[in-house]
């Protein structure tokens, strides 16, 4: 028995959770759910230890259903990113009502309504991104019901637009009027800004709204630059390239003074190596 109690005594469990949101943020799926997976392992452990009513060495920062309902959540959202949709509406019948840990404190009760909401709006996405349109105005009127979720279900409406086919014109108008780039400093948001404002560009660039694209593909290098972003720099840059024959002279020499502003202050962090001094009489021809 005090070899149980060792192992689990060992367990953080809230750095766990905190790895997970952090591959969440990288979009590194195929960790999030080796994770999520380690973090159920946690969660059972700790429930099942006899010592766990005596609170010995078993402090967690929320009560222990969070972990159980957050693990299965955030399994869901990396198979739902990894089109594994059965799998992920699998997930959400797993956290969609707690209820199976036979737990009825108040604190319980909580945090198993906060992941009951948590399955409805993901029930929804799932359904969006399976192309059942049918679901497109019951899915607008949750986000405007649920500000923070905005930004993530516009991901979700161009996602499933693009691969579908299908208009979503009219639902962009009513919900990006909620998005502003000042709101995404923190990297997570920024990250998922990013997602959004290069799918964004995507999917004009489909719709054959070109001046669009190219000035949303012009912005996300910004942007991406910015909090230092090399994956979505380089897709910017490609869907920018796969859009030049559409661009007019003024946005040719906006993408040009963009990029030589950049390749100069990339070259200038080099060591000992002065570019304005080395180039201020050649010019590229």
């Amino acid at each position: 028995m005090l070899e149980s109690y060792t192992a689990i005594e060992q367990i953080d469990i809230d750095t766990l959770v905190n790895m997970v949101k952090m591959a969440y943020a990288f979009e590194n799926w195929e960790e999030v759910i080796s994770l999520s997976a380690s973090l159920l392992d946690s969660a059972e452990a700790i429930n099942n230890n006899p010592y766990k009513g005596l609170n010995v060495g078993l402090e967690t920062k929320r009560h222990i259903s969070y972990y159980f309902g957050y693990s299965y959540l955030m399994k869901g959202l990396a198979f739902q990113k990894l089109k594994m949709f059965p799998d992920a509406f699998e997930c959400i019948d797993y956290y969609s009502d707690l209820g199976w840990l036979n737990d009825s404190t108040d604190e319980a009760y909580t945090v198993i309504e906060d992941f009951r909401k948590f399955a409805k709006g993901n029930l929804l996405t799932l359904e969006i991104l399976t192309g059942n349109k049918t679901k497109l105005s019951e899915y607008v009127e949750y986000l405007e019901q649920n500000h923070d979720q905005i930004l993530s279900g516009l991901i979700t409406l161009l996602e499933s637009a693009i691969y579908h086919g299908y208009n979503i014109d009219r639902e962009l108008e009513q919900l990006t009027y909620y998005v502003q780039d000042s709101y995404h400093a923190e990297k997570v948001s920024a990250t998922r800004y990013l997602s959004f404002s290069f799918m964004l560009s995507l999917y004009d660039s489909l719709n054959n709204n070109f001046k669009n694209a190219i000035n949303r593909s012009l912005h996300n290098l910004v942007f991406s630059d910015k909090i230092g972003n090399d994956k979505y720099f380089k897709k910017s840059v490609a869907l920018f390239e796969t859009l030049k024959p559409h661009a007019t002279a003024s946005q040719l020499r906006d993408y040009s003074t963009l990029i030589k502003k950049i390749f100069e202050g990339e070259i200038s962090n080099e060591e000992g190596f002065n570019f304005s001094h080395r180039f201020s009489h050649h010019r590229i021809q």
